[in-house]
């Protein structure tokens, strides 16, 4: 059965999370969401595969969202949000579930990025899994960053295909396949923001994970991306790619947008991949 519990951080922030465990001292993978997700969107079915295959899972909501502590809510803060990868690391080592040596870094978008940041310093870490990864503040188009105070809010989805099309939106994360994943969203029944500050597209803007990426040698790291990215473009993620180290391993989703492999025929493909590296890591 999982369990919630919570962790704090190194300023003393209190992290709410849930453990899915799968025995004792058992190779555990630490996830979160990318920007505005929370833990309990589609990432419980990434966990119950995971723990099927033997992996305890620990998954955890980002500072100032969700059930985690932090202010101002709503707020997205990338390099905070790779510290507290660490963290989660130090405190997920010391659960009788989890075989400390043994512990996987998994990120998604934004978290994907930040997983590769926090892999690069945290030598300790056995191996990366990222996700349609973030890994360069220039694809955001600067011309939609507006500085102001974090109380300002945007939105983070167009609320139609019409609207992401038209060229008008002021939505973060444009794009008609982010509508899609909305709707699933709404049919599962999930609890979701519609908003977040602008200050968070003003340190996504600054946020580099590619600068990192040399430094996951010898760690393996296996990159999922889809082919048809319009969030973080496919052609970026592959450039980042290529300048990684081996051990590392690509797998690209056919037709895929950015918000497909959460759900679907995607995600059966995705999460296929996923226990295959896992599988060929601790064979």
């Amino acid at each position: 059965m999982p369990r919630d519990i919570t962790f704090t951080t190194f300023d003393g922030v209190k992290l709410a999370a849930t453990v899915y465990t799968a025995g004792e001292k058992r190779p555990s993978i630490v996830m979160t969401q990318g920007f505005s997700g929370l833990r309990k969107q589609f990432l419980p079915d990434f966990a119950e595969r995971f723990v099927a295959a033997g992996f305890t899972t620990f998954i955890y909501d980002n500072r100032c969202w969700g059930d985690s502590e932090g202010v101002p809510r709503n707020h997205v803060d990338p390099i905070l949000q790779t510290r507290d990868y660490f963290d989660a690391f130090n405190f997920v080592k010391t659960l009788p579930d989890v075989d400390p040596e043994n512990i996987i870094y998994w990120g998604s978008s934004m978290s994907g990025g930040n997983v590769i940041t926090a892999a690069a310093v945290n030598k300790s870490v056995k191996a990366v899994i990222a996700q349609v990864p973030f890994v360069t503040g220039e694809v955001i188009n600067r011309a939609n960053v507006a500085s102001g105070k974090d109380a300002i809010m945007a939105p983070i989805m167009p609320e139609n295909e019409e609207e992401a099309l038209s060229g008008k939106s002021q939505a973060m994360l444009n794009d008609p396949n982010g509508v899609r994943f909305m709707k699933e969203m709404d049919r599962r029944g999930y609890a979701y923001e519609k908003t977040a500050t602008l200050q968070s597209l003003i340190h996504a803007v600054s946020h580099e994970p590619r600068a990192a990426i040399k430094r996951i040698i010898p760690r393996p790291i296996l990159f999922v991306v889809a082919e048809n990215d319009a969030i973080i473009p496919s052609d970026t993620q592959f450039q980042v790619f290529n300048d990684a180290s081996d051990p590392k391993r690509l797998h690209v989703i056919k037709g895929a947008g950015h918000f497909d492999p959460y759900f679907g025929a995607p995600f059966e493909e995705n999460i296929k991949v996923q226990l295959e590296f896992l599988k060929d890591i601790f064979h």
